[in-house]
C-alpha cells in the first residue's frame, strides 16, 4: 500500500480529523486513534443510541486501531508521548489551544519528536477575531459565503452533507501527505494548519475569482446560469437535470431531441451568452416540453442526442443504480462490519484501494499497543 509504515496518531473526533485519518488508512496507513475514556469520539452515541460502532462512527473511522487515554491522567500522558515518540503524523481537532493546556504544544510535541508532521484543524484558524470561537459545519459554510450559493437567502435552510466538514478532511490529508515529502526532503518535520472557514472559501475558488475580478456577486442560480445546468420534472413527475457547459454540439442535440430545432434560430438563445442572459426564459419553454412525457422517455432521448443528462436520484436510487453496482462504490463484502461503506474514490491499476479493517471499538486495541506504550510504565 501506499502508505505502509507510516503511523498516524488521530487525536480528533467527530468529521474532520476522523476522515482525514480515514483517507489515510485506506491508503496504507496505521491510524492509530487516540479516544477519551470511557466513551470515545463523540459520533459514537451521536444518535442518541448506545455507543460502539453506529453509522456517524462507521462512516469515518473504517480501518484505524483505537486506544482510550485521558490525557488528564499522568499515567496516560506517558503513553501518548511514547506513542508521540513513533509517529510520523499527528491528525489535532481540539478546539484552539486545548493540547497547549494538556502540555502538548506544539513546541512539546516537536521537541519529543522532530520529524513529527503535525495536522491542526480548526474552525477560524489560529489568528484574528474569530480564532477562538466554536465552529461547526454549519457556522463554517454560513460564514464563508458557501451556503448562500445552496439557499434562498430570504428563506435560509440548512441543505446537504456536512461540506464544510469533508472539504476541511480532504484538505487536512492533502496536507499531510504534503509534510511527508517535505520530511522525506529535509528531514524535519512542521506544523500544518487547516481550518474550517478557509477550506470552504478554497472551494468557491471560481465565485472567488469572478467576484474579486469582475464583481459578481455569486447567489445559488450563479453556477447553473453559466454553466448552463437545467433541472426539470417529467410528466410522471420524476426529476432530472441537463447540464450543457458551453459545447455547441449539446445545444443542438437537446434541440434536436426536444423536436424543437426552432430555438438554435431564436436570437434569445443563439449563442451560450444569450442563454444565459435568458436563462429564465429558456428554462420556462423546455419545462412544457419536458411535462408532456416521462422520465425515462426523456432520459433516453436525450442520451440517443449525446445530451448530458441523468435522473435526479435520491441517494437510495443513485445507490441502486447500475452504475454504482458496476463500480464497486459502496463496500460489499457480506461482513456487516465492514458493508454499505463509502470507498476512497482512488483506483489503482484498476481496483479501489482496499482497506479490510473494520471501524475499531474505544479502546479495542490497548493490547496490541502495549509495546508501544508499556515501556513507560
Amino acid at each position: 500500500m501506499f502508505l505502509s509504515g507510516i503511523r498516524v496518531l488521530e487525536v480528533a473526533s467527530v468529521i474532520t480529523g476522523p476522515m482525514a485519518g480515514q483517507i489515510l488508512a485506506d491508503l496504507g496507513a496505521d491510524v492509530v486513534k487516540v479516544e477519551s475514556p470511557p466513551d470515545g469520539d463523540a459520533f459514537r452515541k451521536w444518535e442518541g443510541k448506545g455507543g460502539g460502532v453506529r453509522p456517524p462512527f462507521a462512516a469515518f473511522n473504517r480501518g484505524k486501531r483505537s486506544i482510550a487515554l485521558d490525557l488528564r491522567d499522568e499515567s496516560d500522558r506517558r503513553r501518548y508521548v511514547r506513542l508521540l515518540e513513533g509517529a510520523d503524523v499527528v491528525i489535532e481537532n481540539f478546539r484552539h489551544g486545548a493540547m497547549d493546556r494538556l502540555g502538548f504544544s506544539w513546541d512539546e510535541v516537536r521537541r519529543i519528536n522532530p520529524r513529527v508532521v503535525y495536522c491542526y484543524i480548526s474552525g477560524f484558524g489560529t489568528f484574528g477575531p474569530d480564532r477562538d470561537r466554536p465552529a461547526y459545519d454549519a457556522v463554517a459554510q454560513a460564514a464563508s459565503g458557501l451556503w448562500s450559493q445552496f439557499v434562498d437567502a430570504t428563506d435560509p435552510e440548512p441543505v446537504g452533507p456536512p461540506a464544510a466538514d469533508q472539504l476541511t478532511a480532504m484538505n487536512t490529508a492533502t496536507a499531510a501527505l504534503a509534510g511527508l515529502q517535505r520530511r522525506h526532503a529535509t528531514g524535519e518535520g512542521c506544523r500544518l494548519e487547516i481550518d474550517m472557514l478557509s477550506s470552504c472559501i478554497s472551494f468557491q475558488a471560481l465565485s472567488v475569482a469572478s467576484l474579486r475580478r469582475e464583481g459578481v456577486v455569486p447567489h445559488k442560480k450563479t453556477r447553473a446560469y453559466d454553466s448552463q445546468a437545467y433541472a426539470f420534472v417529467a410528466g410522471d413527475g420524476k426529476p432530472f437535470c441537463i447540464h450543457l457547459s458551453s459545447v455547441p454540439k449539446f445545444w443542438a442535440g437537446l434541440c434536436a431531441a426536444v423536436e424543437r430545432t426552432e430555438l438554435e434560430r431564436d436570437e434569445r438563445f443563439a449563442d451560450k451568452r444569450a442563454r444565459v442572459e435568458h436563462y429564465e426564459a429558456l428554462h420556462a419553454e423546455l419545462a412544457a416540453v419536458f411535462a408532456e412525457r416521462p422520465r425515462d422517455e426523456w432520459i433516453a432521448q436525450l442520451r440517443r442526442h449525446d445530451v448530458p443528462c441523468a435522473p435526479i436520484a435520491d441517494l437510495a436510487e443513485a445507490l441502486s443504480g447500475a452504475q454504482v453496482q458496476a463500480g464497486g462504490i459502496v463496500t460489499e463484502s457480506g461482513d456487516p462490519e465492514l458493508d454499505g461503506l463509502a470507498r476512497l474514490p482512488i483506483r489503482f491499476e484498476g481496483a479501489f484501494v482496499a482497506n479490510d479493517r473494520r471501524p475499531p471499538l474505544v479502546g479495542e486495541h490497548a493490547a496490541e499497543l502495549a509495546e508501544d506504550v508499556i515501556s513507560v510504565e
